[in-house]
């Protein structure tokens, strides 16, 4: 009987954890409510007792029962992680408190387990891509090293000896290409913590970015990038957002050639990524001397300006009207007849194009970049 009792109280939390996991996702009054109720806290609080729990457990010598426990404690792991991850989508206020109950150094800690479990390890990676999302606090959160009883207050840092951000670049190093959701998730994850200062220190000092030049471009007849490539152009295109991260991909030898041989595949979801990488690292001043010594690169974007494609048009203008713009070793450079002719032959065909540019911003906004770019090509 006592048995029985058992089993339907735990149906019944099992359903009400799966009301409740709906209700968060969609309900941002639920969040308040939950947050209200202390529901942050308490799953951490769980998650800390679980942790401990399966290390006692571990201890002891092994039984079939304790494997039927161990199953029955990772099933109550991660429906709190669940929970967790629906409370904090896109609330600024529910990662607050998630950051102050510790949220990184109890995963952290309950990472030896995750790593053993596939599906403990998607969810774990669903709420820390929830959690650092347009947060960088929560970003800089997974940088700190988990020592102590009270991580946050003991945190260095600068420490690279133990972070869970270390945990992370581990996995997407050694990452076995059979999970392919699993990797999906862990570049997600990383794209989000390339915005971060502090993630992109980490991701410099642990030379993870040298794997991105053993990427293998696609063989004989095959045009497409692999899945595994689009994840890495994602990252380095994060990456590409803020001038520490240019730097780190342009001191990465060989990676602009790299990128330029990229740039002649096709990728349905993507195709203009490493285009996007070249333009964004064409803004800074200090990267300017840089591309312009790379031959391939300013053919790839003077090439965009013949393509069929109009967001490759906008993007190769507004790079070529970047690197130009008060640099005037780049306007020597830019006079070469390929490039000028390309320059001419699409502000011409724009004018035709797009007469009423104004109705559109993006039209118009490519118009200007064109213009400009003629203009400083035949100033002297």
């Amino acid at each position: 009987s006592k048995k029985l009792e058992k089993s339907s109280k735990d149906i019944l939390k099992r359903v009400a954890a799966n009301a409740l996991m709906s209700l968060l996702a969609v309900s941002r009054r639920a969040q308040k409510r939950a947050l209200e109720a202390n529901l942050i806290d308490n799953c951490m609080e769980q998650m800390k007792h679980i942790n401990a729990q399966l290390n006692l457990d571990s201890l002891r010598p092994g039984k079939a029962a304790l494997k039927k426990k161990e199953d029955g404690v990772i099933k109550e792991l991660s429906i709190a992680m669940q929970l967790l991850r629906n409370c904090l989508y896109q609330n600024e206020e529910c990662k607050e408190a998630a950051l102050e109950a510790h949220l990184v150094p109890v995963l952290h800690s309950l990472w030896p387990w995750i790593l053993m479990d596939d599906s403990l390890m998607q969810i774990s990676l669903q709420l820390l891509c929830v959690y650092t999302a347009n947060f960088p606090n929560g970003c800089s959160s997974l940088c700190w090293s988990n020592c102590g009883q009270h991580p946050v207050q003991a945190a260095h840092r600068g420490a690279l000896g133990n972070s869970l951000m270390l945990c992370v670049l581990k996995l997407a190093s050694q990452m076995p290409l059979e999970n392919t959701t699993v990797q999906q998730m862990v570049f997600m994850l990383l794209s989000n913590l390339a915005l971060s200062h502090d993630c992109k220190g980490v991701i410099q000092k642990s030379n993870f970015l040298q794997n991105f030049l053993s990427l293998a471009l696609p063989k004989g007849g095959n045009k497409h990038l692999s899945d595994l490539t689009i994840l890495w152009l994602k990252l380095l295109l994060n990456m590409s957002f803020g001038e520490d991260g240019q730097q780190m991909i342009l001191r990465l030898h060989g990676c602009l050639d790299l990128l330029t041989e990229m740039s002649k595949y096709k990728h349905k979801s993507s195709p203009l990524l490493p285009v996007l990488i070249f333009h964004n690292i064409c803004f800074s001043p200090a990267n300017k001397p840089k591309i312009l010594a790379n031959e391939k690169v300013i053919t790839v974007l003077a090439a965009c300006l013949e393509s069929e494609n109009q967001n490759a048009q906008r993007i190769g203008a507004a790079a070529l009207w970047a690197l130009i713009y008060n640099y005037q070793k780049a306007k020597a450079a830019l006079k070469s007849p390929s490039v000028k002719r390309r320059v001419d032959e699409a502000y011409s065909l724009a004018k035709k194009t797009f007469p009423n540019s104004e109705e559109n911003p993006l039209n118009a906004y490519y118009l200007k970049c064109l213009e400009n770019l003629v203009q400083l090509l035949n100033s002297s």
